[in-house]
């Protein structure tokens, strides 16, 4: 929380003028002192400018944790009056409102041919976070506005956006214009940039409550920043917002004012359309969408929501402010999975993507990297240095030192370490892969078994099989890719060179070093290079 000054001699004075308010406002003092210049003293309200969004409650000699609004004295009849402050009542959902996300931003200062609304925080687009923290929310209408790359932007934002499209660059308020013709005309708006991936759900509903619930025109997410450089101000009279004030043009006095204008803003669409077609160009030819508060000082009022973590409104604009973001967020996500029942042996040195999920009683080791929108279940082990890409994983499965991109692997299996699974492989319940095997869009079967120094690619392998170490599968000619089958229960000796395209049968066996070119039929055995068909040998010892 930030800290205040200590209170003038006039609010010192004020707060004498009553007893039961000075009994009150002591003991507010001695929890956290006030940072009001002035308090203004009415029979039923008590007003401290300069920290006008943050109260307490006075409840039985207990204080409450912050709430928005003003201080409030209640009387009750017979007992002194209770200090409080209005609390904000989160909405349930975003159910009916429709979502105005800016993504147009050409991202100058991040110095990249990526649009700034690609770029990655924790493995996931900044604007696939913004829109699906908007569905977690309860919002079904959302609207993406972009200048450049609209099917890239589009395509990373989800399939449940539509897209409107900006044509130049004239400011936030001319890209909520170009919205107009795919968004609402009526019903609630919520405005926002797409390079906010820090935001929370409850910051949402608690915005969105707080518009509800007041009278104004408009409701616009605040900040108290420690350094507010390159923010608008927030402008207060006797506490009540005034307007914003750009940082260019911040009197002296102004300019440490700490609470800055957040960038997101509740409307309805009715005013929002109205409105808009009153804000005018700024020095620099652009619509400015905080003009719009201005606007709604003059009409029916303005409410200002404070953010609780300022962490959550920082924007994304260069590469520093990025890796700031990705810290932020990863270490959300680490905690997630903590609080969920999942065992990090290092934190620090976990690196999970805000898209992956894990089951209970799962250990990630040290080094551990899990990316993209890979699942975990229960009762597995992971690491160390593992690396998982799009990766679903069974229950009660142990990964060493690898790297498996793309692959599904059943339950009980036991992998590693150094193996590297490739996209397109699906592996079976309880199999095993030793150290150094490569497998490449193949499935094997349950129970197989794969010791070490093997590559299996473009496969298919039965269950119970055995693959003796040093064991390839030749799938690439020169031109085109074949395939290879393995039937249920066969044997693989050591060093054996498959060529595909080639079917080894059901139990049938193959001696170490075999190159195997030709079919190896159910239950035969072949030997030799080329391998050919081992002759049975009668009891007598003549071959038949």
């Amino acid at each position: 929380m930030r800290r205040c000054p200590r209170s003038s001699k006039n609010a010192r004075k004020a707060r004498r003028s009553s007893s039961t308010v000075t009994k009150g406002v002591s003991g507010f003092e001695r929890s956290r002192r006030p940072c009001g210049r002035q308090i203004s003293l009415a029979s039923d309200r008590l007003e401290v400018d300069g920290w006008p969004s943050v109260g307490w409650r006075l409840q039985a000699g207990q204080f409450s944790p912050p709430a928005q609004g003003l201080w409030t004295m209640t009387p009750r009849p017979g007992a002194a009056p209770v200090l409080t402050a209005p609390m904000t009542s989160a909405a349930s959902s975003l159910a009916g409102w429709t979502a105005v996300v800016l993504a147009g931003g050409p991202g100058t200062r991040m110095r990249s041919a990526l649009p700034k609304a690609l770029h990655p925080v924790a493995g996931v687009p900044m604007v696939r976070l913004v829109c699906d923290l908007l569905r977690a929310a309860g919002c079904t209408s959302i609207v993406v506005v972009a200048r450049d790359a609209i099917e890239e932007i589009g395509a990373a934002a989800g399939e449940y956006v539509r897209m409107a499209r900006q044509d130049g660059g004239r400011g936030t308020a001319h890209a909520v214009l170009a919205a107009r013709e795919v968004a609402s005309e009526r019903g609630p708006l919520l405005l926002l940039h797409g390079d906010m991936p820090l935001l929370t759900t409850r910051t949402l509903l608690e915005m969105a409550g707080r518009h509800v619930a007041a009278p104004s025109s408009l409701t616009f997410l605040t900040a108290y920043l420690p350094d507010p450089k390159g923010y608008s101000r927030v402008e207060r009279r006797n506490g009540k917002v005034h307007g914003i004030v750009a940082e260019a043009d911040l009197s002296p006095a102004m300019r440490g004012a700490p609470e800055v204008d957040a960038g997101m803003y509740a409307v309805e669409a009715e005013w929002l359309w109205r409105a808009l077609t009153a804000v005018a160009p700024n020095a620099g030819g652009e619509l400015a969408l905080g003009d719009l508060i201005s606007l709604a000082v003059r009409g029916d009022g303005v409410e200002a929501y404070q953010v609780a973590e300022t962490a959550e409104v920082l924007p994304v604009n260069d590469r520093v402010d990025l890796a700031r973001a990705e810290r932020i967020l990863r270490d959300r996500v680490r905690e997630r999975l903590m609080l969920e029942g999942v065992t990090l042996l290092d934190p620090a040195t976990t690196y999970v993507d805000a898209g992956v999920e894990v089951g209970e009683d799962t250990v990630l080791l040290p080094g551990t990297t899990l990316s993209g929108r890979t699942r975990i279940a229960g009762g597995c082990r992971i690491g160390p240095n593992a690396v998982l890409i799009d990766t679903t994983v069974g229950a009660r499965t142990s990964i060493g030192a690898s790297t498996i991109e793309g692959s599904i692997i059943g339950e009980g299996v036991d992998i590693g370490p150094y193996c590297h699974l490739r996209p397109g492989s699906l592996i079976g319940n309880a199999v095993h892969l030793g150290n150094y095997v490569e497998v490449k869009a193949s499935t094997i079967g349950a129970r197989t078994q794969a010791g070490h120094f093997c590559y299996i690619g473009d496969t298919t392998i039965g269950a119970d099989v055995n693959i003796g170490a040093g064991t390839i599968t030749a799938n690439y000619d020169g031109v085109d890719k074949h395939r290879t089958v393995i039937g249920d229960g066969a044997f693989i000796g050591s060093d054996t060179v498959l060529v595909a395209p080639v079917t080894v049968g059901t139990e049938a066996r193959t001696a170490a070093g075999a190159i195997v070119t030709q079919d190896v039929p159910d239950g035969a055995t072949v030997i030799g290079v080329p391998a050919r068909v081992r002759s049975s040998v009668s009891e007598g010892g003549r071959r038949a």
